[in-house]
């Protein structure tokens, strides 16, 4: 890591050094007032003095193509605990000053550029994704032109490489894990149905959400339609004979509580049940209806039961579509399906990329023509 310290008259300063001498991926470590001249500190100026650093390899002369900071995450990275009042005080009024350049710099850009902004923004596509796709159009098309409906077919190309999607040929235990309310249950039934009914597999279900009477009573009407075996556990021990019990199915589907990824508990719980139960694999449901700060903290947190694949839920429930590419990129796992309604077992589609860049830029088109 190479760290260096810069002492400049102000913020707007440093930044200018920083990003010329360390490059975009700098960070900046802590800022302090210090004086300097004067004759027995009579007349002496104040400066900032601000540490920077960045990882050797990344270390690069760039040139400012309109990247934006990120203000929340140069935050938490300067909140070192023998940080002063005084500079926190200068934390606050460096972001404040960043702000004010970006939003000047971005009130100097073509117009095409704030309304595709907007659109991305609109479809709830996240800040960075947003920027980087800014910048491929910029440099590639040098504008684009929302007016043409074969500029859907240039959106469609951009979204593609920030998609990422797999349907896995399922087999053996797959957990069902996920927040509160995103329609875990119905989830599962729609794919046991699709299991079952379609691909002719001998399927199975255990559920662990015994917390809600609801959720087991809902299971075992849709496994009696299905005429499937469905097994209720309510301990670690008992998860773990009931899967025993199915060994001979080809599938075993295994529904877990909704837990609040807030909820330091609820984590380690969810994560002691996926030790025990030791699933082939691991669908993380996440509503679409969620905001992109909320969808990202979801993937960090449930990132301890390590997800291989994403379902996203209750696409009919939103107009935004932007966690198409939000979600992959949080993740770093595919999305394997995305689910439309409450019909069993209708309502569930296999993803595609090219479906999914489809429709995204259906919306960002129709919001960019709506920007003007």
């Amino acid at each position: 890591m190479i760290v260096k310290k810069y002492v400049v008259s102000d913020i707007k300063e440093a930044f200018e050094k920083i990003r010329v001498e360390l490059g975009k991926d700098a960070v900046i470590l802590s800022t302090r007032k210090i004086k300097k001249g004067g004759f027995l500190g009579i007349g002496a100026k104040t400066y900032i003095e601000v540490t920077a650093a960045v990882e050797e390899k990344k270390q690069q002369q760039t040139e400012d193509k309109g990247q934006i900071y990120k203000l929340q995450e140069i935050l938490s990275k300067t909140k070192q605990p023998q940080q002063s009042p005084e500079d926190i005080t200068e934390l606050k009024k460096m972001m404040l000053e960043l702000k004010s350049m970006m939003v000047s710099q971005r009130s100097n850009e073509p117009q095409w550029v704030q309304d595709f902004r907007k659109a991305l923004s609109k479809q709830d596509i996240d800040e960075e994704i947003s920027e980087k796709i800014i910048e491929y159009a910029r440099v590639k098309y040098q504008e684009l032109d929302f007016s043409n409906e074969n500029t859907r077919l240039i959106l469609s190309e951009m979204f593609l490489p920030f998609l990422n999607t797999s349907v896995p040929e399922i087999k053996g235990k797959v957990m069902f894990v996920g927040p509160t309310g995103v329609g875990k249950t119905t989830t599962l039934a729609k794919l046991a149905a699709k299991l079952k009914l379609n691909d002719h597999r001998r399927v199975g279900i255990i559920t662990l959400d015994t917390y809600r009477i609801a959720a087991v009573d809902q299971l075992k009407t849709y496994a009696m339609l299905l005429d499937v075996p469905i097994r209720v556990a309510y301990t670690p021990k008992e998860a773990k004979l009931e899967i025993e019990a199915l060994a001979d199915y080809d599938i075993i589907l295994i529904d877990s509580a909704g837990r609040s990824q807030k909820n330091e508990l609820h984590m380690t719980e969810i994560k002691a049940m996926s030790e025990i139960v030791e699933p082939d694999y691991v669908f993380l449901v996440v509503g679409m209806q969620y905001r992109s700060e909320d969808v990202k903290e979801i993937a960090s947190k449930f990132s301890i039961v390590s997800p291989t694949h994403v379902i996203l839920s209750k696409m009919d429930e939103t107009s935004s579509l932007g966690h198409f590419v939000n979600v992959p990129t949080f993740l770093n796992v595919p999305i394997a399906f995305v689910t439309n309604g409450q019909r069993v077992p209708d309502d569930i589609i296999e993803a595609n990329s090219r479906e999914l860049a489809v429709l995204l830029s259906r919306e960002v088109l129709k919001n960019a023509r709506s920007s003007k």
